[in-house]
């Protein structure tokens, strides 16, 4: 049994829909119809009675509600407490964000807030998550910021009231290559085969990448010749010859070794936000003043 299946039956309990319960949990309908079953499975009985609209819990159900209610919120005050104690200290914040933000981005965001508002301590935590996950991390206070990248092709349906957000800066996503190597490949006249440094399924930025390439003059001559989570790991490939990657600038021009990475056109590219999420129940002073000097911008 997963913590996650007892919040998901809240959800359902709360909205008496799935669709609802699952847009409020960040995922698929069938996704948590199948985590549902999974949690009947494991109490030996239905918990959601089906048949009514809006879908109410069976008896059954608001029995075992009134224990999960006490052990999700036992277990979010534990799991608060545990980072209370993880933290740097009681001036420090945690921040959540894509790897790819963490490496170069994130230090220099700090650095400007420490001109402004005075220095403070913070603990960057850059792992691979779910929106859902992310934003459990700042209503429970595992975390006080969460940055990443924002493109219309990224579903992001959270509400402003509970995480409020504020655009922080911009990047941009072009192809990349390796020095004169694949100069032209893009081209429209060109009939050669592209190697795709390309984004694994699970990636943020797989969704940027299909975005731009879907309907592209020379989306059919793509093959993909390397496939990685990371965009760092992309960047590597890239100067390795491998191929050709759809890179942020932020990371391209930050890729050490003695090759160089060119930017192998200027069409087919995507304009990204990146944007900073905190939660409203957080009143933590330190964190409301690095909202305030990050608002004031």
């Amino acid at each position: 049994m997963e913590l996650k299946w007892l919040e998901d039956l809240a959800a359902v309990a709360r909205l008496g829909h799935f669709a609802r319960a699952a847009e409020a949990r960040f995922v698929t309908q069938s996704a948590l119809s199948r985590r549902i079953k999974a949690l009947e499975q494991w109490a030996g009985a239905e918990l959601v009675d089906r048949t009514e609209h809006p879908i109410r819990l069976t008896a059954a159900g608001t029995e075992f509600m009134s224990s999960a209610s006490a052990i999700i919120k036992q277990a979010s005050e534990a799991q608060e407490a545990a980072a209370n104690y993880a933290r740097i200290s009681d001036r420090g914040i945690t921040i959540a964000c894509l790897h790819t933000l963490a490496l170069n981005f994130l230090p220099r965001l700090v650095a400007d807030l420490h001109g402004k508002i005075a220095p403070f301590e913070a603990a960057i935590v850059p792992e691979t998550r779910t929106i859902e996950e992310y934003l459990y991390a700042l209503r429970n206070g595992t975390c006080d910021f969460f940055i990443c990248y924002n493109h219309p092709s990224i579903p992001f349906d959270v509400d402003i009231d509970d995480y409020p957000r504020l655009t922080i800066s911009h990047d941009r996503v072009k192809p990349y290559g390796l020095g004169k190597q694949f100069s032209g490949i893009l081209d429209r006249d060109c009939g050669a085969s592209i190697p795709l440094l390309e984004y694994g399924p699970t990636s943020i930025m797989s969704r940027v990448l299909r975005n731009v390439i879907s309907n592209a003059p020379f989306e059919r001559r793509l093959r993909t010749a390397y496939r990685a989570t990371l965009a760092e790991s992309l960047a590597t490939a890239a100067r390795e010859g491998l191929g050709v990657a759809w890179l942020p600038e932020t990371i391209a021009k930050h890729v050490s070794g003695d090759a160089q990475l060119i930017s192998i056109s200027n069409d087919f590219s995507a304009e990204l936000e990146i944007v900073i999420f905190s939660s409203r129940h957080n009143k933590r002073p330190i964190v409301q003043r690095i909202w305030d000097a990050l608002e004031g911008e």
